[in-house]
């Protein structure tokens, strides 16, 4: 097996940071059993070498790790988290780390260094950011060269905005090392930045004086410098194109007051907000709206929001004025090079359960969506991004016309089976045996996109069709935005991605608003959270041009872009006693790993 894999050409460089070592000149064990072992071992560095990772990790997890000394398990380790993080699959290379590290031998510093990154690459596609962030530290620290320090350190600054300000915040009033306590408040005021970019050189000079001795003071991070640019170039004047009549009509009244509501909450808190002009995009044309708004001396655009206006911008090479659009358009290869979309995807949403399933360990899913266009986006955008994450689909159906809810999960657990086999044997016998149908057991999850009244019969029939153990992760179509605990009980145990004005009711402004306008709160509550969150792009246009990879916190999720389109990352919650409570690391029982692992 070993001489087949060597006489195979590699097909490129490994493409990680550290290569993986095989045994080439070790002297043959005495032992068949643990030469046999050793061999296996080897043939999986030179498949990793080769780049040929599943094959490789699948023979690492075929080892017999009781007949293997423990001189040649850190060759283990390092093979199977090579493999492993080349596949994308981080739960597999922190199982296999805590498998091979309980009898390594005492490591030395670059061992040490190179352990630290690979949990902290493992814990990132987890999600375990803030587990990430204490491995990369320890590598700073670990570093035995300028070049492995700096490099630590740029992935730690990474790993570190990967949190949200709250999230940030909490782990400043735990950490006690001060180097690393010095980097997360760093991390804060580029937060904060990002939210008032007027504020940055007031709390960067703040950081400085506490910090004299930090090693980020005399090497701030690029994104840093560039806030500082940014905070000069402040955007005065927005123009909004949104309908004043027609089907949109409510939809755009409701984005109006969230942007209106949110203009006087800066003016209050003292930020100088930019002007606001509305200008109706139902009366006019989109060439007349662009004049208009050039002649009131304009400097970004807030809108249109109707799809087809959207489509007609998107085909446009370039446009008279920066644009932040208010739906996405059909093709999002080729976005105008000054205009972003923003909208409420329910695809987007689709996306974030597959990743949110993905990274809690789940590898084979059913689906179940409605019967209709809308359903069928959703399954399909789901569908794609599990299986291009690696994950399995082991059935998928619809419930509508022609299927109803009832029929659709026998369907899709595969109910009929077992009760076809009890028809057989009561044939067979000549008498009817005993039954309890038992649902298929090839799946870990059920992906649902279902409306409140559809998603509080999920549960219930899982447990009559014996597949109450099963988890279920949803979109916010779910929930409908306002806790219903007698009716909503139904649900306990779903999880669910929603934005943070309907699971987080700190924010006042949202309190506000709802105090002002309780009944269109309740029906178009998300609009006004977009509404909100559009203000604030709209002025943040630059920053995202500039630095990509730039989030920020909003009433709809933490925001970011790909190709021009915003995409929101949402909260989890899981509804417990018939309310949405916050999702816990320890919801799909993987926390416990994560535990053990941690500790050195």
């Amino acid at each position: 097996m070993l001489a087949g894999c060597a006489t195979k050409e590699p097909s490129g460089q490994l493409p990680l940071r550290t290569s993986v070592v095989v045994s080439e000149d070790r002297a043959p064990h005495a032992n068949p059993e643990v030469e046999a072992q050793l061999v296996r071992l080897d043939a999986a560095g030179i498949l990793a070498q080769q780049q040929r990772f599943q094959e490789s990790l699948d023979l690492i997890q075929s080892l017999q790790i009781q007949l293997i000394p423990a001189s040649f398990h850190w060759q283990a380790l390092e093979t199977a988290a090579i493999s492993g993080l080349a596949l994308d699959d981080g739960w597999v290379v922190l199982r296999l780390i805590d498998r091979f590290s309980q009898q390594l031998p005492r490591l030395d510093q670059q061992q040490e260094y190179r352990l630290a990154g690979y949990r902290a690459d493992a814990f990132l596609l987890t999600g375990f950011y803030a587990s990430a962030v204490q491995q990369r530290h320890r590598q700073t620290l670990l570093a035995t060269s300028d070049e492995q320090r700096t490099s630590a350190q740029q992935q730690l600054w990474s790993n570190l905005n990967q949190l949200s300000g709250e999230e940030l915040r909490q782990l400043t009033q735990q950490e006690r090392q001060l180097l690393l306590l010095g980097w997360m408040e760093l991390a804060l005021i580029r937060h904060s930045a990002t939210e008032s970019p007027q504020q940055i050189n007031t709390l960067l000079d703040k950081w400085l004086g506490r910090w004299p001795q930090h090693p980020a003071r005399n090497n701030l991070p690029e994104d840093i410098k560039l806030l500082v640019k940014l905070s000069e170039q402040r955007i005065q004047h927005l123009a909004v194109f949104l309908p004043e009549s027609g089907p949109l009509a409510e939809a755009a009244a409701a984005i109006r007051d969230a942007l209106i509501s949110r203009h006087l909450d800066a003016q209050r808190r003292y930020l100088d907000p930019p002007r606001l002009s509305f200008y109706d995009s139902q009366a006019n044309n989109l060439d007349d709206l662009y004049r208009m708004a050039q002649r009131d001396g304009a400097e970004v655009v807030i809108g249109p929001l109707a799809k087809a206006q959207v489509d007609l911008l998107e085909r446009r090479r370039s446009l008279p004025l920066p644009t932040l659009a208010l739906n996405y358009g059909n093709d999002d290869t080729t976005p105008s090079r000054n205009m972003f979309q923003f909208g409420l995807s329910a695809e987007n949403e689709a996306q974030q359960v597959a990743i949110k399933a993905w990274q809690s360990g789940f590898r084979r899913a059913l689906v179940l969506t409605p019967e209709s266009s809308w359903g069928t986006r959703v399954e399909a955008s789901f569908i794609k991004t599990w299986q291009e994450l690696g994950g399995e689909i082991s059935h998928t159906r619809q419930f509508g016309e022609n299927l109803t809810l009832d029929a659709s999960l026998r369907q899709l657990l595969e109910v009929q089976h077992s009760q076809q086999r009890h028809q057989r044997l009561t044939r067979l016998l000549g008498q009817r045996p005993h039954f309890v149908p038992r649902p298929r057991e090839d799946s870990d999850f059920l992906f649902l996109h279902a409306d409140p009244a559809t998603a509080r019969q999920i549960k219930p029939a899982l447990s009559f069709l014996m597949a109450s153990g099963l988890p279920v992760l949803a979109t916010s179509s779910v929930f409908s935005g306002q806790a219903n605990p007698s009716l909503d009980r139904d649900m306990n145990g779903i999880a669910f991605c929603d934005i943070p004005w309907y699971l987080d009711s700190g924010d006042p402004l949202a309190r506000e608003m709802r105090q002002i306008w309780p009944e269109a709160m309740s029906r178009y509550g998300r609009l006004y959270a977009m509404g909100a969150d559009a203000y604030l792009l709209a002025q943040r246009l630059p920053l995202l041009e500039a630095l990509p990879e730039s989030r920020i916190q909003g009433a709809t999720g933490r925001l970011s872009q790909q190709n021009r389109r915003i995409q929101r990352e949402l909260q989890w919650a899981q509804f417990i006693n018939g309310r949405p409570q916050p999702l816990t690391a320890s919801a799909f029982e993987q926390q416990q790993l994560v535990d053990q692992i941690l500790p050195d």
